[in-house]
């Protein structure tokens, strides 16, 4: 999820919305166009969870590690639902156009938070 919000622009198409032509890609706009792929910088915040995880590795996952990792996947599902509100459709992009950026990143964020929670109250 890192490198996606790092290197979104680099490696991706960008953002899309379905039209009858096909995708419409959200670069496209000349206003705020380049403002949806932006937002997917805030995939940098995990970050923050990961090193903590790389500091307490051998360690109980602790409370606080948990609550850091839910405001970061509430600031990146809130920025997602932002880009959705001016033109991509997030889901469209990342599983029908296909972006394999996008699309790893949304199935990381399920199973990293998935895997939180389990090593969190099964072990």
């Amino acid at each position: 999820m890192v490198v996606v919000g790092f290197g979104y622009d680099s490696f991706s198409p960008g953002l899309a919305e379905r039209s009858s032509n096909g995708p419409f890609f959200c670069k496209q706009l000349m206003s705020s166009g380049s403002d949806d792929d932006a937002l997917l910088m805030a995939f940098v915040l995990f970050m923050v969870p990961l090193t903590i995880r790389t500091l307490r590795a051998r360690r109980r996952i602790a409370i606080f590690e948990m609550a850091v990792f839910s405001l970061c996947a509430f600031v990146s599902c809130f920025a997602l639902w932002l880009a959705s509100l001016d033109c991509a459709s997030i889901l469209y992009t990342a599983f029908f156009v296909p972006d394999p950026a996008l699309a790893g990143a949304l199935v990381a964020l399920v199973l990293s938070t998935a895997m939180l929670i389990s090593l969190r109250f099964v072990q």
